[in-house]
């Protein structure tokens, strides 16, 4: 009896390679060694693909916010708002006209904002001289984005027939697509994307008791 536990038993047990040829063409535990090598890398790419989905959505999303702001800023509802009696601050521009725009997935607090207006240069100057040309980075590929601080950004939302131009910006964080963002900006100890917009327009000779800047 015990002499057929003991085959049982030495059955139930792996066979051991005995030599180099039956080591190679054991394939035992290949499976996980495969999963192993392809985890990660699988892993980094869903991390990707969602890191980068994020950024577009997020792209996308205040392209609307600025479009729908733009409009309300040309047509005079932001300028005819009052709180108490007083014109909307910048911080009361954001929270009340800019942040119920996004969607619950975008912070307010991370959204930045520059609005300027200007006259329309008199006598046809030249693109280069055109007081829009300010907005313009050194190397002209490109607009300069709004500084990571609302107290360093300007607010002048502009009277009836101004010409305005607002941008904003949204840190998205980026992981492991850094490589695909060379340009890529440090905000709260982390690698983010810069997500920008910007819309420039002439506000239409709407009434308002709005003074301007």
């Amino acid at each position: 009896m015990s002499e057929s536990v003991n085959k049982l038993a030495f059955r139930s047990r792996p066979a051991k390679a005995t030599n180099c040829a039956e080591f190679v063409q054991d394939h035992r535990g290949f499976a996980a060694v495969e999963f192993g090598l392809i985890a990660l890398p699988f892993l980094l790419l869903i991390v990707a693909i969602l890191e980068y989905s994020y950024g577009n959505f997020a792209q996308s999303r205040l392209d609307a916010v600025i479009q729908q702001t733009a409009r309300e800023i040309m047509t005079g509802y932001v300028q005819n708002q009052q709180v108490g009696g007083m014109p909307l601050t910048a911080a009361q521009f954001r929270a009340t006209i800019l942040c119920p725009k996004l969607p619950a997935i975008m912070s307010c607090n991370d959204l930045y904002v520059d609005v300027q207006d200007f006259d329309a240069p008199a006598g046809g100057a030249a693109p280069a001289t055109t007081p829009y040309a300010n907005y313009v980075n050194a190397d002209k590929s490109g607009l300069k984005p709004p500084a990571l601080d609302n107290a360093q950004n300007a607010y002048c939302i502009g009277g009836a027939k101004k010409y305005v131009v607002i941008r904003a910006v949204y840190p998205t964080p980026i992981l492991t697509t850094a490589a695909l963002f060379p340009n890529y900006t440090t905000y709260k100890g982390r690698k983010t994307r810069l997500v920008t917009s910007t819309a420039t327009f002439k506000n239409e000779p709407f009434p308002s008791s709005y003074a301007g800047c």
